[in-house]
C-alpha cells in the first residue's frame, strides 16, 4: 500500500507532460519522445519505497506507456522493472550526475536544428520516432526494428550534448534512406552501402569539425591499422560482399568482430565510406545524392572501388 506522500508524488508526475509526443497520438513524420526525465523523477521519488509498490509504478508509469520501445530494447515489463530495481536504484546518484552533464532543453533544440539542416542538405525530411531514455547502456544511440531510434543517456559516450549530437546526422541519414530508397538489398552490400553512406553524410555535415576516424567510431590508431592492412580488408570484402547470411552481414557491422588484433570492428563502415567516396570522386561533388535512390549494387558497380 502506497503512503499518501508517494501517492501525491505520482499523481503530480502523472499530470506533467514530459515528452514532445505521446504514444496515443497519431504517428507524425518525425517525433522525439523524451522519457528520460520522467524516469528520473519517478525513480528519485520512489527510491525509498518498498520494492513491491515501486515496481508496480515502474511498470505502469514507465514501461507500459512506452512498451513499443522498451520491449524491443530491454524486453518484458518484468525485465525492465528488475533492471531498474537491481541496477538503477543502487546507482541513482550516478544517473542524477549524468543528468547534470546534459542540457536536455538545449538537446531538443539541437535535434531540431540538425533535422532542419539535414532536410535542406538532402532535400528529404527524416521520418521516424526517437526515444530519449536512461536505459541499460547497451548502445549510445541506434535503431530498433520498425525504424524506432533511441538515445540511451546512460551510455558512457553520452556524457555531453556534443557527444550525443555528433552522430545525429549519421542516424538521420538512415531514417531518410530507409524511407526513400526502394531497393531492398538483403546482401552484405546493402548494409555496407547503408552504413558507409551514413558515415559519409556525417562527415559532409560536420565538414572538418571531426576526423574521419571519429565519424567511423574508430580511434586514430585503429583507422591507421585498417589503412595498413587494406589487402586483408579487401580480401574479406571480396569474399563476403554479396553474402546473405546474418552471421556474414553482422561481421561487417559488429564492433566486436575484428579481422585482426588492433583492427576495429564494424569494418563495413570503413569499406562503405570508401565506396561512396570513390563514387563521388568519379561522378561529381553532388553525386552522393544518387545513393538515396539507386540500388546499393549499382552504387558499388559504378564506384570503381
Amino acid at each position: 500500500m502506497l503512503n499518501r506522500k508517494y501517492l501525491l508524488t505520482i499523481l503530480s508526475i502523472a499530470f506533467t507532460t514530459l515528452s514532445l509526443a505521446q504514444e496515443s497520438k497519431p504517428a507524425e513524420a518525425f517525433q522525439i519522445i523524451d522519457v528520460s526525465q520522467k524516469e528520473l523523477r519517478i525513480m528519485n521519488a520512489l527510491k525509498s519505497a518498498d520494492s513491491v509498490s515501486r515496481s508496480k509504478i515502474f511498470a505502469d508509469s514507465l514501461y507500459q506507456p512506452y512498451e513499443a520501445f522498451w520491449s524491443g530494447y530491454i524486453g518484458s515489463a518484468d525485465s525492465y522493472v528488475g533492471w531498474v530495481n537491481d541496477n538503477v536504484i543502487p546507482s541513482l546518484n550516478q544517473y542524477n550526475h549524468r543528468n547534470t552533464q546534459i542540457d536536455g532543453k538545449k538537446l531538443l533544440t539541437q535535434f531540431d536544428e540538425v533535422k532542419e539542416r539535414m532536410t535542406s542538405l538532402t532535400g528529404y525530411r527524416p521520418r521516424g520516432r526517437w526515444y530519449i531514455v536512461y536505459g541499460p547502456a547497451w548502445a549510445n544511440l541506434g535503431g530498433l526494428s520498425g525504424g524506432t531510434m533511441f538515445i540511451d543517456l546512460a551510455h558512457e559516450n553520452n556524457s555531453s550534448n556534443e557527444n550525443i549530437m555528433m552522430m545525429f546526422p549519421h542516424e538521420l541519414t538512415h531514417q531518410i534512406y530507409s524511407n526513400v530508397n526502394t531497393h531492398n538489398d538483403t546482401t552484405a552490400m546493402g548494409s555496407i552501402i547503408g552504413e558507409g553512406f551514413a558515415v559519409y553524410m556525417n562527415q559532409l555535415y560536420w565538414k572538418d569539425k571531426y576526423s574521419l576516424a571519429r565519424n567511423l567510431g574508430y580511434s586514430d590508431s585503429e583507422l591507421a591499422e585498417v589503412e595498413q592492412n587494406k589487402e586483408l580488408v579487401m580480401d574479406f570484402f571480396n569474399t563476403n560482399k554479396f553474402g546473405t547470411g546474418r552471421a556474414t552481414i553482422d561481421k561487417f557491422r559488429n564492433r566486436s568482430f575484428h579481422l585482426r588484433e588492433n583492427m576495429p570492428g564494424a569494418i563495413g563502415y570503413y569499406i562503405g565510406y570508401r565506396i561512396i567516396e570513390s563514387y563521388v570522386s568519379k561522378h561529381g561533388a553532388d553525386s552522393w545524392k544518387d545513393v538515396f535512390t539507386r540500388a546499393p549494387k549499382e552504387i558499388y558497380a559504378d564506384s570503381g572501388y
